[in-house]
């Protein structure tokens, strides 16, 4: 396995162009969950969210395999985990919370939503008459998937099954898992309601096990013919068993555009995305992940209030707003809390060699 440092990779194991992307892919996010401040919304930017778990196997295998694979124990790993998710994780749920909570109070949500703060407080889906399992913050439920896997992979890791060839058989593995499942549901897989938790996992795992097979193959372009095979063999077999053209294309995307963009930008690394403004980017890009529910069902009506109109002047208006206001607290969160925390969790609970090592880690 190659555990040197990729071409395209900054010191410090920073892929510049990646960061742009996963902030573009956040932002895309943010205009798809919030039609009523931005006047429409973005067809499948939910794809956005495989992009990310793609995106995390490829950061996690640089930052982590040989770390894991040479010792790294249970409880530093998983301390690191918590102390980069958990921190915004934590007040974004409680920003989600308190305002469910004014609104029950007037009688609008149902009470289970409330209860959901107990298994959600712990990065758990609520399996309540609810129809999403982390309602209280639409987005988390892929936060989950990503604690979810991320700790199944450190066991994979341990157990030696980090090869070149392990790799692919998990990467295969996922493929069947996940498209027979979409095949079977004649429908691309979810993840947040309480009815398909397993779909959200097995997204995870294909995003995330084609991340890290990209990261091995990082110099090899013959890997991006393997992720077109693929695609052609699940568009050949949807074709043939008359699934929709919608579910062909969504599978295209995931199998083909996603894996070639994510290593030709690493290869490539072009100038346009290289900048300062695609590192503010991939730095602000969790917070606008997570915030941007919370602070948009906070900000909805005030904006409605302070721009009234439907027309296309007081909609851009209000939109340009919200996304300033969102794009400043998501800056400020990983100034002020984002990093600093991370830094005290590590300092506080971790090793003497853990924290000497926590501000490179993703």
């Amino acid at each position: 396995m190659g555990n040197a440092a990729p071409d395209g990779v900054m010191a410090g194991g920073r892929v510049v162009s990646l960061d742009g992307i996963r902030g573009i892919a956040a932002l895309m996010v943010m205009v798809y969950h919030l039609p009523i401040i931005f006047g429409f919304h973005i067809p499948h930017a939910y794809l956005a969210v495989d992009l990310f778990f793609m995106l995390s196997g490829w950061v996690m295998a640089y930052s982590y395999e040989e770390r894991i694979a040479q010792g790294m124990a249970f409880r530093q790993f998983a301390l690191q985990r918590f102390a980069r998710l958990y921190p915004l994780y934590g007040v974004a749920l409680a920003l989600g919370f308190s305002f469910a909570l004014v609104k029950y109070l007037f009688g609008t949500p149902t009470a289970a939503t409330l209860v959901c703060i107990v298994p959600n407080s712990i990065m758990l889906p609520c399996m309540l008459d609810d129809p999403e399992n982390f309602p209280l913050n639409r987005p988390a439920w892929s936060i989950f998937v990503e604690v979810a896997v991320n700790l199944a992979w450190y066991f994979v890791v341990r157990f030696g099954m980090n090869t070149g060839r392990w790799k692919f058989a998990l990467h295969l593995g996922s493929v069947l898992l996940c498209w027979g499942m979409a095949y079977l549901v004649e429908r691309f897989l979810r993840g947040y309601t309480p009815a398909d938790v397993t779909e959200g996992l097995l997204r995870g795992m294909l995003g995330f096990s084609g991340g890290l097979l990209l990261f091995y193959c990082r110099k090899q372009a013959w890997i991006l013919a393997y992720f077109a095979a693929l695609s052609l063999v699940i568009l050949l077999v949807f074709g043939l068993k008359g699934r929709s053209v919608e579910l062909m294309l969504l599978a295209f995307v995931v199998m083909a555009l996603f894996p070639a963009l994510l290593w030709l930008l690493a290869a490539i690394r072009p100038a346009v995305l290289e900048g300062k403004i695609s590192a503010f980017l991939g730095d602000i890009s969790y917070a606008v992940y997570l915030l941007h529910v919370p602070l948009g069902l906070i900000l909805v009506n005030p904006l409605l209030r302070l721009v009234p109109g439907t027309g296309l002047a007081p909609t851009a208006i209000r939109a340009a707003l919200f996304t300033a206001v969102l794009i400043a607290l998501s800056s400020l969160s990983y100034h002020r809390l984002e990093k600093p925390a991370r830094r005290w969790l590590v300092a506080r609970y971790g090793k003497p060699a853990q924290r000497m090592g926590a501000a490179a880690a993703p």
